[in-house]
């Protein structure tokens, strides 16, 4: 299998159980909820806003109750997106590719994807950065987290089964510098410690981007 594929084995392997694990996650990031919930504010009048990578669509579901109907949430996975429909069968979510999303250019008002870059090369990462510039309308905020660092560290198990997966982590400044190449002008860039007992123990990032 290539890396793709391997994340996708993954995932639709294990997306109850991550659903399970995940759904509730946002009550214990207060952090997470007040930049959601400022992004939903500045961009639900922009039009549809893509949640990539959503998985069981926790964030996606947040940003609803939090004012923005237009929406679909997105992930490679089929099985998360059926689980994701589960959850929310009032959202709509669709399987998509972050690297070929298959959008129309200037079809998004607003684009989010909270860890959504984290199986990525950094060579990929700039790649998705320029499909998310090319999908988005001029003025489109797009928001994303990642993990902060240098190093990959591999999995091969996940909730008990077999995965082949690797989780890259990015420094700040040279995520910022492929925005730039991209076409992005970045509005926010902070770092956070972990949630103690709650995350996966390493440091955050989030970036909130717009289209120039």
């Amino acid at each position: 299998m290539n890396p793709q594929e391997k994340v996708l084995h993954c995932y639709n392997q294990v997306a109850e159980d991550y659903a399970a694990e995940r759904w509730d996650e946002l009550s214990k990031k207060q952090f997470d909820r007040l930049l959601l919930k400022e992004f939903a504010f500045a961009n639900k009048e922009k039009g549809l806003c893509a949640d990539f990578g959503c998985g069981p669509g926790q964030t996606t579901r947040f940003l609803h109750d939090n004012g923005m109907k237009e929406l679909i949430g997105t992930d490679l996975s089929p099985a998360m997106v059926d689980t994701a429909r589960r959850l929310s069968p009032h959202i709509k979510f669709e399987t998509s590719d972050l690297l070929n999303t298959g959008y129309p250019s200037a079809y998004l008002g607003s684009a989010l994807a909270f860890y959504a870059i984290v199986h990525f090369t950094s060579e990929q990462v700039g790649a998705c950065f320029k499909e998310v510039h090319r999908v988005l309308k001029t003025g489109g905020g797009f928001l994303f987290s990642f993990h902060v660092g240098e190093e990959v560290v591999h999995f091969d198990k996940a909730h008990e089964k077999e995965v082949d997966v690797d989780l890259f982590f990015f420094k700040t400044d040279a995520i910022i510098a492929l925005l730039n190449e991209a076409g992005f002008d970045v509005i926010d860039a902070i770092e956070r410690h972990p949630y103690e007992g709650v995350e996966y123990p390493t440091r955050r990032a989030y970036i909130w981007a717009e289209k120039k």
